[in-house]
């Protein structure tokens, strides 16, 4: 383990802690989608309404190195995804998928294994209620996708996506459904 995660805590982010560190979260999630190469526009408002309802539907781990917030991961059933082409996979059963919405680590502690770990225990905790993960990337972030190889995860599918930059002009993002099977989930 790298020092970044010797000093770093996980819990499990739910609808009781969710509300104490709300605003703590969205500040995370514009700052990880509205700076760097991936930067869109991302309108506060909507951010905020998004991840209110990723936390009614899902689950989530959340990650501090000493009181600061560094990273968080939200799963929900894959069903709530409406941008999974399903018929194009039939191999995944979506009744029995997590589907990782969202991942978000701070700039400053990408690389050092915060991801890894926030998978890990999300996919660790939700081993017996799921039997597959997926998790979409845009096919130009190549950190997320190197992680997400490490992790076994493979690719499945493309989609494409209208986002806005944050200069306001329309650009297509493709993203790339990555899989993986959950170990240790339903026993044979």
């Amino acid at each position: 383990m790298n020092e970044a995660m010797d000093s770093t805590r996980l819990y499990a982010l739910n609808e009781f802690n969710y509300p104490k560190f709300r605003s703590q979260i969205l500040h995370l999630y514009l700052h990880a989608f509205t700076t760097g190469e991936q930067a869109q526009y991302i309108d506060p408002q909507e951010a905020e309404s998004t991840l209110d309802e990723m936390m009614r539907r899902g689950t989530g781990i959340f990650a501090f190195t000493g009181d600061r917030l560094v990273g968080v991961v939200l799963g929900l059933p894959l069903q709530y995804d409406e941008d999974f082409p399903a018929d194009t996979v039939p191999e995944i059963v979506v009744d029995t998928t997590l589907y990782i919405a969202e991942l978000m680590v701070h700039a400053d502690l990408r690389g050092r294994g915060v991801g890894t770990a926030l998978i890990s225990e999300l996919l660790f905790r939700e081993a017996e209620a799921h039997t597959d993960v997926v998790i979409r990337v845009w096919e130009k972030n190549k950190p997320a996708l190197s992680l997400y190889k490490r992790l076994g995860f493979r690719p499945v599918a493309t989609i494409t996506q209208t986002k806005k930059h944050v200069s306001g002009e329309s650009f297509e993002m493709k993203k790339i459904y990555l899989h993986k099977k959950i170990s240790n989930s339903h026993p044979a």
